[in-house]
């Protein structure tokens, strides 16, 4: 190859080794924690249903749109699901957290109320989250949410698909 080529291809490659380098030997961007949690508020408008309606009553977040209570019960029996302490009745607004929530997206966010003596069917959802079309996205991090329930005005179960 005669000598004026050889000095071009270098040229030419010395272009693109310098034109591809954007900032040299940077790390790579670090992962993210392997879970991270939900910071939420709930806000209560409407009459309270009477006391003895309320055997429990928390935060549940779901991954999945369940079809009956049966299917979230199960989840919970099996550890693959986490939920918030019990919350108080008879308030305007309450805070709430849970944590340890694996990556990813929550479809189905409810306030849950155990209304009856049966643990296994005795349960309706208050409220769903409904911001970001009701989507969680947990990636690591704490994500900050409010759920409204409206106790005169309360969503289906199970939910409209």
């Amino acid at each position: 190859m005669p000598p004026s080529r050889t000095y071009l291809f270098l040229l030419i490659a010395i272009f693109f080794a310098v034109s591809g380098c954007e900032g040299g030997l940077e790390p790579p961007p670090p992962e993210p924690e392997p879970t991270g949690a939900i910071s939420g508020t709930v806000i209560y408008t409407g009459d309270w249903p009477p006391a003895d309606q309320f055997r429990e009553l928390i935060f549940v977040p779901l991954t999945f749109t369940p079809t009956d209570f049966t299917q979230i019960l199960g989840e919970f029996i099996r550890g693959n699901l986490r939920s918030s302490d019990r919350l108080q009745t008879f308030v305007d607004s309450e805070e709430f957290f849970v944590g340890e929530l694996d990556n990813g997206v929550y479809v189905y966010n409810i306030i849950a109320n155990q209304f009856g003596p049966n643990a296994l069917s005795d349960w309706r959802p208050l409220g769903v989250y409904e911001e970001n079309d009701g989507l969680i996205m947990i990636e690591g991090d704490t994500v900050e949410v409010t759920i409204y329930v409206d106790f005169d005005n309360l969503p289906p179960f199970p939910p409209e698909q």
